[in-house]
């Protein structure tokens, strides 16, 4: 009779011819295991969460200060809805009743916009794709970018959360972040609202998540469907990183000029006065020629006075 009994040795010398297949077989387990995990868990949909993105350089949302900080964004966020749903007459303190706001998530891409790597070039495809999916709430960006998103009718306009005492500017020349607002067709429409704060006062970014909020700028980007509690989120944000003076000294020496004003759109009298500027220019053309025919029958009546004068 064949000897079937498994022993150590035997284990070894079957191990050996087929641990290639054991080892294909525990990644292909661990893949379909994580697969089944993404799929499986639950996503608060765009309605009922907040996503913050910090689009600039590097940054990270893993360390246990930045674990704690989402939280208590997320808390401020979910207890301002409790807030007005109550002072809207709905029964907070029933059994059943739960904020809108379900999960808050921060979250980071390395993209600056003016090409200086090459990481940017598919940065920038990362981001056109983060638009054109809506996605987020809260951005932290640039002052190229935020102006694109300007141009692009995409920002919220802040005036009615700092009205209402919600969101506090503090020392900031608001001034640099005054613009006229567009339509859809982006046209000017005369009136001017505040579209961004700027990001430098909020020092604990760097703490908590690495990022650097030098020169950059935080909004609410137009297709969030949180916009009011963005701006709660936005206001706890100033409370939980407005920690210390801004880590290198603001810019807030320009105000809302044509120079600012126009990355994004031209005023309509720039526009009708720049053909006259062409015109006086080419009518000081037309007159140079004159000039020098005037200047050739000077040259012209020289001789004659010198005959006169012998």
């Amino acid at each position: 009779m064949p000897n079937t009994k498994m022993t150590a040795e035997k284990f070894k010398i079957h191990f050996y011819y087929h641990k290639v297949l054991y080892a294909v077989v525990i990644v292909a387990s661990l893949m379909l295991g994580s697969l089944l995990f993404t799929t499986t868990t639950y996503v608060a949909p765009n309605e009922h969460r907040i996503d913050i993105e910090l689009i600039g350089g590097y940054m990270s949302n893993s360390s246990p200060a930045a674990e704690a900080a989402i939280a208590d964004l997320l808390s401020a966020g979910q207890a301002w809805e409790t807030e007005r749903d109550a002072g809207l007459g709905v029964d907070t303190a029933a059994a059943d009743y739960k904020p809108d706001l379900e999960e808050l998530t921060v979250v980071g891409l390395s993209y600056t916009g003016d090409g200086s790597s090459e990481n940017d070039y598919y940065a920038a495809q990362k981001f056109m794709v983060m638009l054109a999916a809506q996605e987020g709430d809260i951005y932290v960006l640039n002052r190229q970018l935020m102006l694109q998103l300007l141009d692009s009718n995409l920002l919220v306009p802040l005036d009615k959360y700092i009205a209402d005492g919600l969101i506090d500017p503090g020392e900031r020349n608001l001034g640099r972040v005054t613009f006229e607002a567009v339509d859809d067709d982006g046209n000017p429409t005369g009136e001017e609202h505040i579209f961004a704060l700027q990001a430098d006062y909020l020092t604990g970014l760097y703490d908590t998540f690495e990022f650097d909020p030098t020169d950059m700028y935080v909004c609410i980007v137009g297709f969030s469907r949180n916009q009011d509690t963005a701006a709660a989120v936005l206001a706890e944000m100033q409370t939980l990183f407005e920690t210390g003076e801004p880590l290198y000294p603001v810019d807030e020496t320009a105000e809302d000029d044509d120079d600012e004003r126009g990355a994004f759109y031209q005023p309509d009298d720039a526009a009708d006065t720049a053909p006259e500027a062409d015109g006086a220019t080419s009518g000081a053309a037309d007159a140079a020629p004159e000039a020098d025919g005037a200047a050739s029958g000077a040259d012209e009546t020289a001789p004659e006075t010198s005959e006169a004068q012998s």
